[in-house]
């Protein structure tokens, strides 16, 4: 998880040299149109990326608290910040209605585990937090998982629009289903 995190981290980030024009012309409209929005969602969705990856690490959680508590600070504020971003981009996604819909429903899962994760922690209801940050986490795992996902679509489907019609809804619900078996499957100690 860490390697690819900190791989899709490191593409998300080169956004800020690489510009706009280093991605897909598909997308290039749709991302002219929103230049603030893309730079946020590629600024914070890498940062969230990798405090979660790390906050999950056992070792930080259990001898370095203060350090998981400043990462679990960073990843909701990042997490956030991404999910309204993304939410904002996804009204506008490029492949009409359905790209739309499944890029909404990535934002507005993002927003509220991560809120539902943060009131638990403020609550000392620290077994609620740590499955809803299994779940606040699969969401942001979407960017990996859309990375992955893609090419295969792109390459099966002959072509970037069915690919991405169908990835706006693959990166995620598979992430969130298998977020909700571990949930329910692995016994969570604070």
């Amino acid at each position: 998880m860490m390697v690819l995190a900190v791989g899709v981290a490191g593409y998300g980030l080169s956004f800020s040299w690489r510009g706009i024009d280093a991605f897909g012309t598909e997308l290039l409209a749709s991302f002219y149109q929103r230049p603030w929005a893309i730079w946020v969602h590629f600024m914070f969705g890498p940062v969230a990326l990798i405090a979660g990856a790390l906050n999950f690490r056992h070792a930080i959680r259990r001898s370095r608290p203060a350090i998981h508590r400043k990462l679990g600070e960073i990843y909701v504020l990042s997490a956030l910040v991404t999910g309204l971003a993304g939410g904002w981009l996804a009204l506008h996604a490029y492949g009409g209605l359905n790209t739309r819909l499944g890029f909404s429903g990535l934002a507005i899962a993002t927003l509220v585990t991560t809120g539902i994760a943060y009131r638990k922690v403020r609550a000392r209801d620290f077994v609620a937090h740590r499955r809803w940050m299994i779940r606040s986490y699969a969401m942001i795992l979407a960017a990996v998982t859309l990375r992955i996902h893609l090419p295969i679509l792109a390459a099966y489907f002959q072509g970037f629009e069915p690919a991405y019609q169908i990835v706006a809804w693959s990166c995620w619900v598979p992430n969130l289903l298998v977020a909700e078996l571990i949930v329910r499957k692995t016994p969570h100690v604070a």
